[in-house]
């Protein structure tokens, strides 16, 4: 549970003390002209930027947020989370506190900082009139490449004259190497990315752009921490093939349109972590259920990770409306005994699902004619009965003494925490639920008959018992 306070912007500039711990953080501005009234704190997750607060710009500009980091990194302020207008990164420690003035297409500290969020103001500042060019597009609509390439190149060699990042924190330093190079890259496409008078031609993109290299930008997961960094990796990909001046026409508009393949099926990306999350980034932006199983099957192999698979499963969750015929959306749950069990552990066998709780009168009024039927088709080896817990996990010795005192069988798991897991997919609203899965490993009926149904439930059984 994240531990997030939001403060009453008075009490923040008003200078009233703050009575926390060590590593409570406060990270407090103004913004002078403010164009909007809200702005949001953000993390990262896995390659994505997640809201963990938001504060209301008051009228004299000021705003702020207090919460306790989750661990040592980068954070963002901003108004979206896809949107590099008015976004500003900083680095906090747990205890960090971080003051800021918002001011045309900048920003300055104000107050006392920390030594890396000082280097890191040194850095915007002297990248900054790139940046203003290609961020803030709409202040800047007669700029074209003809003159930012030019400012672009000079620029470079004050760049890479920049004395390498070293505050006494040497994980900063190792992690603010990474974030400039990502940031210049970032810059870079933000130009050539946006609405402009004219657009380059392949023969006018300097080397700079050609001599990018998206597997050398993800050979650790780095990128993952760098705001809309899969994104990032895309725009380099895309651009690598309009700035080559070798493509015709037609060969460019294929390989522009096979530029997310051409990254998941090569070996552009050779992070396995940094590929999964690219495969994931790509899905949740399929909103047919076709497509995107067409894409699980090509891809589903690249995701690393239990928690992955999750997220895919929640993904394929939101467009699967879980019509007969789909393939059931699989999860993995422990067991009575704490061992993993998996849906697809099962596949060739019919399974009849009851999703449960123990503080469900209802459900309990089915257990006894579940049992029935698991003792009438005992002896069929082609069928599993299977019942998930969607209990608390603090209730986890509840269940276990409720399955032993209604001394229920067949196969027992326990979602706890995970839960969602099977709710998100399965829709599931209301409990008792049960789901019928087909040998093929199919959906019979997301919401079959209860047991007590009698011949209806039997009925709907023996013909999926029939299927090959």
């Amino acid at each position: 549970m994240k531990k997030i306070l939001s403060l009453i912007c008075m009490f923040l500039f008003a200078g009233t003390i703050v009575s926390a711990q060590d590593t409570f953080s406060v990270v407090k501005g103004h913004w002078e002209n403010a164009s909007q009234r809200t702005l949001s704190l953000f993390q990262f997750s896995n390659g994505s930027l997640v809201e963990i607060s938001k504060s209301t710009i008051d009228k004299k500009g000021n705003f702020g947020f207090a919460f306790v980091p989750e661990e040592e990194n980068f954070y963002v302020v901003a108004h979206y989370e896809r949107s590099a207008i008015n976004r500003y990164v900083f680095y906090l420690k747990p205890g960090d506190d971080v003051q800021f003035t918002i001011k045309g297409d900048t920003y300055h500290l104000t107050g006392k900082n920390t030594p890396e969020n000082v280097e890191m103001e040194r850095w915007h500042d002297m990248i900054q009139p790139l940046e203003g060019k290609a961020v803030y597009f709409m202040h800047n609509l007669g700029s074209t490449f003809r003159e930012f390439f030019p400012e672009f190149e000079n620029k470079l060699q004050e760049i890479n004259n920049y004395p390498k990042t070293s505050t006494k924190n040497t994980l900063f330093n190792e992690r603010f190497e990474e974030f400039k190079r990502y940031n210049l890259v970032s810059i870079a496409m933000s130009f050539i990315c946006t609405p402009r008078k004219e657009h380059p031609k392949p023969s006018d993109y300097i080397d700079y752009y050609r001599n990018l290299n998206v597997s050398d930008l993800s050979k650790n997961t780095s990128i993952l921490f760098y705001p809309n960094g899969l994104s990032l990796l895309e725009n380099v990909q895309t651009t690598l093939v309009r700035a080559n001046p070798q493509l015709d026409e037609k060969t460019m508009i294929e390989k522009l349109k096979s530029s997310s393949d051409d990254i998941l099926s090569g070996n552009v990306l050779t992070n396995d972590i940094v590929k999964a999350e690219f495969m994931l980034y790509k899905a949740a932006n399929i909103k047919s259920y076709d497509k995107l199983m067409a894409f699980k099957e090509k891809y589903e192999k690249l995701l690393v990770t239990d928690e992955q698979k999750a997220r895919f499963r929640e993904i394929l969750g939101k467009v699967d409306d879980n019509s007969a015929g789909h393939a059931a959306i699989d999860f993995k749950f422990r067991d009575i005994n704490g061992k993993q069990v998996s849906l697809s552990d099962f596949k060739g066998k019919v399974v009849y699902i009851d999703v449960w709780a123990t503080w469900c009168g209802p459900c309990k009024q089915e257990i006894p004619f579940m049992g029935e039927l698991e003792k009438e088709y005992e002896k069929n080896k082609d069928i599993v009965f299977m019942s998930v817990s969607i209990d608390q996990e603090k209730d986890i010795d509840k269940w276990k003494a409720m399955v032993k005192e209604k001394d229920m069988k067949g196969i027992q798991l326990f979602a706890g925490d995970k839960s969602n897991e099977i709710g998100g997919p399965y829709k599931i609203k209301t409990i008792p639920r049960f789901i019928l899965i087909g040998k093929d490993g199919k959906v019979v009926d997301a919401n079959a008959p209860r047991p007590s149904t009698g011949e209806t439930i039997r009925t709907a059984l023996n013909n999926s018992l029939k299927q090959k």
